[in-house]
């Protein structure tokens, strides 16, 4: 896929329209599979887990199982955890990564300003069944993930699918939502 095309006048009230519908102030949660695909393994890996938002910045991913990994975001720091250690990222110090990472919170916060500096957007769909297609504007994070595709329906993620350099692809299906009281 090209460089999108900027988002039409039409796309552009759907766009306002979903980011509202996604936009949340309460705690959520949402469970997930994820299918990836590694040209240069035999079999897909398949694993679940969870991702949770804390409003306005707070975005954990936890992976089950004995491969399972804990990745922590609040402010600009990212904490990874797996297999009994810890580290800390400052995520200005890695534009690419804030980037992505910043994604859900752009679209859980109705952040439209910052999802349209971070990428080139196209919307297709309308609010029954959406797909938002993502192409990053920095050069170098585009090298690694040229496309990011998110499908729902109303205020539902249902898919994102990533495709990353090398042959590389992520499909992780969401669960509905659910929020904390």
């Amino acid at each position: 896929m090209g460089l999108l095309a900027p988002v039409s006048a039409l796309a552009n009230d759907t766009l306002g329209a979903l980011l509202e519908a996604l936009t949340t102030e309460r705690a959520a949660t949402l469970a997930f599979e994820e299918r990836r695909d590694d040209p240069m393994l035999e079999f897909p890996e398949i694993r679940s887990g969870s991702l949770a938002f804390e409003p306005p910045d707070t975005l954990t991913r936890q992976v089950d199982g004995p491969r399972g990994e804990t990745v922590h975001i609040e402010g600009d720091t990212l904490t990874l955890e797996r297999r009994g250690s810890s580290r800390e990222i400052d995520l200005n110090e890695q534009p690419a990564l804030a980037t992505l990472t910043g994604l859900f919170r752009a679209l859980l916060n109705g952040d439209r300003e910052q999802l349209e500096a971070n990428f080139e957007i196209e919307l297709t769909g309308d609010m029954e069944a959406w797909t938002l297609e993502l192409v990053p504007r920095d050069r170098a994070l585009r090298r690694m993930v040229p496309e990011l595709t998110l499908t729902g329906a109303g205020d539902e993620l249902r898919e994102l699918i990533t495709v990353e350099s090398g042959g590389h692809q992520s499909h992780m299906r969401f669960e509905p939502p659910q929020y904390a009281d």
